[in-house]
C-alpha cells in the first residue's frame, strides 16, 4: 500500500491518503490476477 500512496494529509481530524493513480493502474492487472 505504501508504494501506492502519493502522500497523506490531515483533513478535519481525519487522515486522507492520496493515491498515485499511475501506480495503481500499473498494478491493477496484477491485483486482479491474484
Amino acid at each position: 500500500m505504501a508504494k501506492l500512496a502519493g502522500g497523506v494529509h490531515r483533513l478535519d481530524g481525519q487522515l486522507m491518503v492520496v493515491l498515485d493513480v499511475d501506480r495503481v493502474l500499473e498494478l491493477a492487472p496484477e491485483m486482479m490476477a491474484a
